[in-house]
Order: C-alpha cells, then structure tokens, then sequence
C-alpha cells in the first residue's frame, strides 16, 4: 500500500513538473514576467520532491546540486549584469556539486578516458569564449571556470556512456548533452544575440537536463547498479 502510495506521489510530482514546464514555456514566448516570478521558481523544489519521495537512498550532494540550481534559478530570472554573474557562480557550484555526486553513485571514472572526452568541449566553449564575451567584460573569467567544468562534466557523461553502455549512463550522457546545449544558448543569448526564441527553448531544455538527471539518479538504484551505491 505504502508503494502504491509512493508511486502516486512520484506520478502526480511528475506531472506538475512538465506542467509548470509547459507554462514556462508560454510564459518566456510571450514575456509574461509575473508569471515567470510566480513560477520559474517551483521547477527545483518539484524535482526535490521527486527525488525525495522515490530515493531509497538519498545522495546529499545531488541535493546540495539541486539547492544550487534553483539559487542560479532565481538570479538568472534578471537580466542585470549583477545577476547574471551571480547565476553563473551558483551554476558553477551546482556543476561541481553534480560532477561529485557523479562520481559517487556512478560507474568507475577510468581518468583516461575522461580526458579524451573532456577535451572536445573544452575546445568547443573556449572558441565560444573568445569570439562572444570580450576580457573586459566582468562574466569573463567566470565563464571561463564556468565552461571548464561544465566540459569535465559533459566528458565525464560521455566517458562513462562510452565505457560502462547501460539505462543509468544513457540517462546521463542525456542529461549532459542538454545541459551542454543550454550553456551554448545561455552564451549567445547573454553576451552575442538576445532573440525571443532563445527563452522558450531555454526553457525547455533545462526542465529536460534536470529530469534526465534524475532518471539517472533513479537508475543508480536499481538492482544491477546497487552496488555503486555503497562506495563511500
């Protein structure tokens, strides 16, 4: 009875999740501020909630990454310079956060690998860097930082997919590919182009980063990958 229950939380968790998606969405088409202050701010503590409703085992450091996220969440609901800065640190941080928690309750990291994978990205965000935000601009070294561990992310994702192929990493190497995308738009959107287009899609891709995440926090549970779960 307790599961059924379980399970009908996570299922209603779910859908109010891409519903407040899917008002997003509209609501960055159409620039409805009022909206996005009312709402932008309850996608993290959904995802919270699902995680903490369906974990048997919880992961601090994927919490302490989703605390994060939803500081970054809420600067970057400004466009002013100030916070838009203070967006990129918290994303920095959350970055950090998720990269460990990777570590922690993922497939071995083989360090070989991680390099080769890492390294396209790297090159990847630093010619983005160099042809859009100029050193004088005061979001360039924390772009810089930023980019770098966003691409040791995106390359630990694309690693552990290449080396240990199962559900878990599928939903990982999804969840980076998204959140590399994002990074992309975000640059251009900030410090090159500003288009109407970019928010709704920004939109989109974010609720789709972070659900991937946390399918692939799910996976880590399941009875083949278990045992990942208990290395310290």
């Amino acid at each position: 009875m307790n599961q059924t229950m379980q399970i009908l939380k996570s299922h209603i968790v779910s859908i109010l999740f891409f519903s407040v998606t899917l008002v997003l969405i509209f609501a960055e088409y159409n620039q409805w501020e009022v909206v996005l202050y009312v709402f932008k701010p309850m996608l993290i503590p959904l995802l919270l909630w699902q995680y903490i409703i369906t974990a048997k085992q919880k992961c601090y450091w994927y919490v302490i990454a989703l605390g994060f996220a939803f500081l970054s969440n809420l600067f970057l609901l400004s466009n002013a310079s100030e916070c838009v800065l203070l967006g990129i640190i918290s994303f920095l941080f959350y970055r950090i956060a998720t990269i460990i928690t990777v570590v922690k309750v993922g497939s071995p990291v083989l360090l070989l690998p991680l390099i080769l994978a890492t390294l396209p990205f790297i090159f990847v965000f630093t010619y983005l860097i160099y042809i859009i935000i100029p050193p004088d601009n005061p979001n360039f070294y924390p772009s810089i930082i930023n980019d770098l561990i966003i691409s040791i992310f995106s390359g630990l994702g694309l690693s552990q997919y290449v080396m240990h192929d199962n559900k878990q990493n599928s939903w990982l190497i999804i969840s980076t590919l998204l959140f590399t995308f994002l990074v992309v738009v975000f640059m251009i959107q900030h410090f090159y182009l500003s288009n109407v287009v970019f928010q709704p899609v920004s939109a989109l891709v974010f609720s789709l980063a972070h659900y991937a995440f946390y399918m692939f926090m799910k996976e880590t549970e399941s009875d083949e990958n278990q045992t990942t779960m208990d290395r310290p």
